[in-house]
């Protein structure tokens, strides 16, 4: 892996979640498990990587309450460098609310990341060569437009972009140029397109009009389906090995971190040996509780890629075929 550390940047929350006995029931109290843990976009796919066996710089947001400082502690413990952080007096730290259904399946979410505000175009300046001093910067969309703007407009590296959600997507549609590499979802692609994706011709054309807007290269989840990967010359698309659920929550933290480590690496095809790793890292992940896969390495990707053996096939020069 590259000498060079991985600059990651956005949310670091502390997330609380429940998952029901039996099927939910609205407007009632239901029976079920809840747990505690440390997650965040930014801070999971930070904790992916260091466990993968990089360098990880991570800029983020925390109140002083203890919740925030125990949280920049355990990422300090888990190899993260988290000495670029805003820290803000007397701030709330980021909490992240989430109900699964009985199966694992989120059902229903809130967020409270405001305090990822205190991340400012200023802020980003002022570390504009940290951060291209970096192999390259992974974003979420958790920080506001113009810190996002901003961040695209300085970085000079390979600019990663994790999409998060609908809602933050919008603060970078019509503004894709100069992403390097984008993994929305698919309701994500269908927002940052306008477009309706019913199968994975119509994902392909999702990812054509995402490429066509200045992004390199895009890896649209597709959940159960897989993973589309696609540049302006090929597309690949990488089933998900069927596993039992236990969680989906973190899942897409640990594909963005698996594209980071197989791009890092450099080993194999490109964009299969990147959609497989990551269909490998996610397809892991969702079959224990936490968000966080505790046996992640770089030794258990390669192990569960020759377990799962993951399918893809290849669509050569898929921009002059008729779909």
């Amino acid at each position: 892996m590259d000498n060079k550390y991985v600059l990651v940047i956005g949310a670091a929350n502390i997330d609380l979640g429940g998952t029901p006995y039996k099927p939910l029931i609205p407007n009632d109290s239901n029976p079920g498990v809840i747990k505690m843990s440390y997650g965040g976009v930014a801070r999971n796919i930070a904790h992916n990587l260091a466990m993968l066996g990089a360098e990880v710089e991570l800029v983020t947001a925390a109140g002083d309450d203890i919740l925030g400082l125990e949280m920049l502690k355990k990422c300090e413990m888990t190899g993260i460098d988290t000495s670029l952080s805003v820290i803000v007096p007397g701030g709330s730290s980021s909490v992240y609310l989430f109900i699964n259904d009985e199966k694992g399946e989120m059902e229903l979410a809130l967020s409270h990341v405001d305090i990822v505000d205190h991340i400012t175009p200023e802020y980003i300046e002022s570390i504009e060569d940290v951060i291209n001093s970096a192999s390259l910067a992974v974003a979420d969309c958790n920080m506001s437009q113009e810190a996002l703007l901003k961040l695209k407009e300085v970085c000079k590296v390979p600019l990663y972009v994790d999409t998060v959600s609908v809602s933050h997507a919008d603060k970078i549609k019509g503004h894709l140029e100069g992403i390097d590499t984008l993994k929305p979802n698919l309701l994500e692609a269908e927002y940052l397109t306008d477009m309706i994706i019913e199968n994975e011709y119509d994902c392909l054309e999702a990812a054509r009009a995402l490429i066509d807007q200045g992004v390199r290269r895009v890896f649209i989840s597709m959940g159960s389906h897989g993973m589309l990967a696609a540049d302006k010359d090929n597309a690949i698309m990488a089933d998900r090995y069927p596993v039992t659920v236990r969680n989906t929550t973190g899942a897409g933290d640990s594909a963005m971190a698996a594209i980071v480590w197989a791009s890092l690496n450099e080993e194999g095809d490109g964009l299969t040996t990147q959609a497989m790793a990551a269909n490998t890292a996610a397809s892991a992940t969702i079959t224990v509780d936490s968000t966080i896969h505790p046996e992640m390495s770089s030794d258990f990707i390669k192990n569960k890629l020759k377990e799962y053996k993951i399918k893809t096939h290849k669509i050569e020069n898929y921009k002059d075929e008729e779909i």
